[in-house]
């Protein structure tokens, strides 16, 4: 696809903007669920073993984790983008997530990383895991 626009968003995503259509992201429930906090999943596994260690974030926590995560990619701006041929663009937004219980006073940054296809359709979580621990 040629640049220039779709639905007035800039084409393609580059790094400094917001998260194309980020406020119609979707997938996050799902990917958190199935993936990044199942401790049973092949590769998600580790990652939920990080979220549990470092912010005491389990699938109990869901729903915390999910609203921290939109909100971080609604306000926050795009780190790294890839391109994924047919399977658009990926766009990395780095969100700081505060930990829970026993580990409230920590914060770390997660990253997540969004798919945004080159149709203009909205961005889909694909992956979300701790890159490093803020406080």
């Amino acid at each position: 696809m040629p640049l220039g626009t779709i639905d007035s968003v800039p084409w393609p995503p580059q790094i400094g903007e917001p998260l194309p259509r980020a406020e119609d992201a979707y997938n996050v429930h799902e990917k958190l669920a199935d993936y990044s906090l199942d401790l049973e999943h092949s590769r998600g596994g580790p990652k939920a073993k990080g979220f549990a260690a470092i912010l005491g974030i389990t699938v109990a926590d869901l729903n915390y984790l999910a609203d921290v995560l939109l909100s971080g990619a609604r306000s926050g701006r795009i780190t790294e983008v890839r391109d994924r041929g047919e399977h658009g663009m990926h766009c990395e937004v780095i969100v700081p997530v505060r930990g829970l219980g026993g580990r409230a006073d920590r914060v770390a940054n997660v990253r997540t990383a969004w798919e945004v296809r080159w149709d203009g359709d909205a961005p889909r979580l694909i992956t979300a895991y701790i890159t490093t621990t803020v406080s």
